[in-house]
């Protein structure tokens, strides 16, 4: 807590009250407030620009144009709040055991995958990767064919990490 405790007597230029020892330091409530505050500022900014990023390169968008289901917007919003507050809470708790069976895990595994797909082809479609790739290789037809390859060799490849890890 010194490295808060010299920040905060540079800012402010007070000393603050006595602490442990005799030595002048800023009370622990305020070291706590102080922590607080730069921890939602930075997790504010964080998830902010999370959310511009996905947002910038038009997955939500897209995913609601294609389904026809604008009639859910406020839905999709809370889920999207609700997904960011979880995944706050995880990356602060890690070791976090919840008993919801092999079911929810499935599931969970699954929708994360769509997740991680979804941002990696609106970003390739952002950057434009795939029509260089199809001209620079003379593909003129069957690019469905080679996208569903590309994906199956990912899905085949994970599989292979989450069975044997990293050894061939």
């Amino acid at each position: 807590m010194s490295g808060l405790t010299d920040f905060l007597q540079r800012m402010t230029g007070v000393a603050g009250t006595a602490g442990v020892g005799g030595s002048a330091s800023w009370p622990v409530w305020c070291q706590w407030l102080a922590w607080l505050l730069l921890g939602i500022a930075a997790g504010s900014a964080t998830s902010g620009g999370v959310l511009a990023f996905l947002l910038k390169i038009g997955i939500y968008p897209r995913m609601i144009g294609t389904s026809h289901t604008v009639r859910l917007l406020k839905f999709y919003e809370w889920m999207i709040i609700l997904g960011i507050i979880c995944s706050g809470i995880y990356s602060e708790y890690p070791n976090l055991t919840l008993h919801v069976g092999y079911w929810f895990v499935i599931l969970w595994g699954l929708c994360a995958g769509m997740f991680v797909g979804c941002v990696s082809a609106a970003l390739a479609e952002v950057l434009s990767i795939f029509p260089v790739l199809f001209r620079r290789l003379h593909v003129k037809s069957g690019m469905s064919f080679y996208m569903i390859m590309m994906a199956l060799g990912k899905l085949s490849g994970a599989f292979w990490y989450f069975f044997h890890g990293l050894e061939p």
